[in-house]
């Protein structure tokens, strides 16, 4: 990951830079600007991947960088991790969000609940890289689309919840 020192603007081309702010956030993952307007433009940010800090979500300016406003913002342990306009229509957005602390000795582990015919608890242990399925038992996806939480213990990734029609808890990694 390339660590960076806030949002540049051009003018020219590319022949000449200068720095717009956001300067702290570190880790910009997407820039959006105006269909018709250059002025307005948002940013997603990370921020600091080794440490929490305030410079995470996402920023909007209406004066072309000269003055941001933080306009979502979760923590400063959360960033923005994607930014998309809806196709046509600059007044609605989507946007991800990703609690991420990365340390010189540790990754986070990672689970995710997939609701599909060959889906069900995932876990990957590689940061992503590679997911291993763990259970597919349907009792911890059968609302998934609207009301299934899935919890991890941040003293025992082993301890796994899962908020559904039932609470159902598991102390294996999920497995059951």
């Amino acid at each position: 990951v390339s660590e960076g020192f806030g949002i540049w603007r051009s003018d020219d081309g590319g022949r000449n830079w200068r720095n717009l702010g956001l300067k702290d956030t570190r880790h910009i993952i997407r820039i959006i600007v105006h269909p018709k307007d250059p002025d307005i433009v948002w940013v997603a940010a990370i921020g600091h991947l080794f440490g929490p800090n305030e410079e995470r979500g996402i920023f909007k300016t209406l004066d072309g960088g000269k003055t941001w406003k933080k306009v979502l913002y979760i923590n400063n342990q959360a960033g923005a991790s994607d930014l998309v306009m809806e196709p046509g229509n600059p007044a609605v957005f989507y946007a991800g969000s990703w609690r991420i602390q990365r340390t010189p000795y540790s990754m986070e582990r990672i689970y995710a609940l997939i609701e599909n015919p060959s889906g069900g608890l995932f876990v990957s242990n590689d940061a992503g890289e590679t997911w291993t399925l763990v259970s597919s038992d349907n009792n911890i996806r059968q609302r998934a689309w609207y009301y299934t939480k899935l919890f991890v213990d941040p003293k025992n990734e082993n301890n796994v919840f899962v908020l559904n029609v039932d609470f159902l808890k598991s102390s294996d990694g999920g497995k059951t």
